[in-house]
């Protein structure tokens, strides 16, 4: 088994990790995972065709904010229409004046409320922290959850709502373009790593990582234009990382998925724990399992 064994001890800056999306405005938080599934879609007046292919809000944030030329990766959601997402990894109140959550929109920044939920049934309006950000022709909203929601309650829905009731010279992309929603955590200002393994593929590189501090464990993707993502594998210290590889496609989709090794303290047992690239979980694995 391949092993590299480094620590890390560093004190970050925000601007030395900001994670930038292309044609966006880099933001100051982690990116820990991703709307993975639309749950409802109900577009408004003026969405429809290129506009309401609902697989374009799910992922990380990749429209090209390119005006009225392809390609058209974003879900608009017409005039007064709305969304409900699922979140590859919950929302969570963390203490700090972070923001835990972000929205991302092509073009044009269009209002828009959000509300986050854990039953689909209670929801809560968030209030945007500080403004909309522009940066060119693509925008975000972030939303603190502190004071807002209680600490420690998670919440996996999120529901975007068209408040801008505008109109669109691109038929069919009426209303918000939503082009991904993000779930973010606090940059350490203050942290040691332990590197446990490292495997690449097409370009990229990937790192599992333990944080000493916290235990929690992850895979630090670097792109071949340095754009950095981390997929979180545990939030704790109740695992212990032990290796690392991309050589499966577990859930037959074409793409290589992030496979970790680690063993649950509480018993010694192995786990794999199967992701895809973008965070969304796949499967554990319990090796404890006998025919």
């Amino acid at each position: 088994m391949k092993k590299l064994i480094l620590m890390l001890a560093c004190a970050f800056s925000v601007s030395a990790m900001a994670e930038t999306y292309t044609t966006y405005k880099p933001i100051p938080e982690i990116t820990t995972g991703y709307a993975n599934s639309v749950v409802q879609y109900n577009p408004g007046e003026g969405a429809s065709g290129i506009g309401v292919v609902t697989e374009n809000i799910l992922g990380a944030p990749d429209d090209p904010n390119t005006g009225s030329n392809a390609p058209f990766k974003f879900l608009s959601l017409g005039k007064g229409g709305n969304v409900i997402v699922e979140m590859g990894v919950a929302l969570q109140a963390d203490g700090t004046s972070a923001k835990e959550l972000y929205v991302f929109e092509s073009r044009t920044y269009e209002t828009f409320d959000v509300y986050i939920s854990n039953d689909q049934t209670s929801w809560t309006k968030l209030a945007v922290s500080g403004s909309a950000i522009q940066d060119g022709a693509g925008s975000w909203v972030g939303f603190n959850l502190d004071g807002q929601v209680p600490v420690g309650q998670s919440y996996r829905y999120v529901r975007i709502v068209d408040t801008g009731n505008q109109g669109s010279a691109l038929a069919g992309t009426y209303g918000s373009d939503i082009d991904a929603v993000i779930s973010t955590a606090a940059l350490p200002s203050q942290a040691s790593y332990k590197y446990i393994d490292t495997d690449s593929r097409n370009g990229k590189v990937y790192d599992l990582y333990q944080n000493v501090g916290t235990g929690a464990i992850g895979v630090k993707i670097i792109d071949k234009d340095n754009k950095v993502t981390y997929i979180p594998f545990s939030t704790d210290g109740s695992l212990d990382a032990v290796a690392l590889s991309l050589q499966g496609d577990f859930n037959c989709d074409d793409e290589k998925d992030i496979n970790v090794l680690a063993t649950r303290k509480a018993d010694s047992v192995q786990l794999n724990i199967i992701k895809q690239q973008d965070g969304t979980a796949i499967k554990t694995i319990d090796n404890s399992v006998t025919k």
